[in-house]
């Protein structure tokens, strides 16, 4: 089986198609925990370490979106010039695809838990 990605924000007319392997699910996974390990960097970490988690997370998703979509270099560019928005729309339709998850219903999860997570003290945060 295959998940198909719209993929026009990098100029690919046609979806993109993404075989259902043990190996693209395993990708999927590594990413999600380095994007989690920059949300639980502790409020008292760093700059430094702060910049340095946001670069490697960075980098690993316009990684995992290279290697995903198979991006030609012309694509690649464009990859670069999105903006974080954007890339960030990317691969979640990516990774919900991979994972079965309706796109709509963990976005509506993130902005309930961004809700969620304003409404807390600084001490509840902790």
């Amino acid at each position: 089986m295959t998940v198909k990605v719209n993929a026009k924000v990098l100029g690919i007319k046609e979806p993109v198609e993404i075989k259902e392997s043990n190996r693209n699910f395993q990708k999927t996974l590594v990413i999600q925990k380095q994007l989690l390990k920059v949300e639980a960097m502790p409020d008292d970490a760093s700059d430094m370490d702060m910049l340095d988690a946001a670069i490697e997370a960075n980098q690993a998703m316009t990684d995992y979106i290279t290697d995903m979509l198979r991006l030609k270099t012309k694509e690649k560019h464009a990859l670069g010039d999105l903006t974080t928005d954007e890339t960030g729309k990317l691969i979640q339709t990516i990774i919900a695809g991979i994972q079965h998850q309706d796109i709509t219903e963990v976005e509506d999860a993130q902005k309930k838990e961004s809700t969620d997570n304003s409404e807390l003290s600084d001490t509840e945060k902790k």
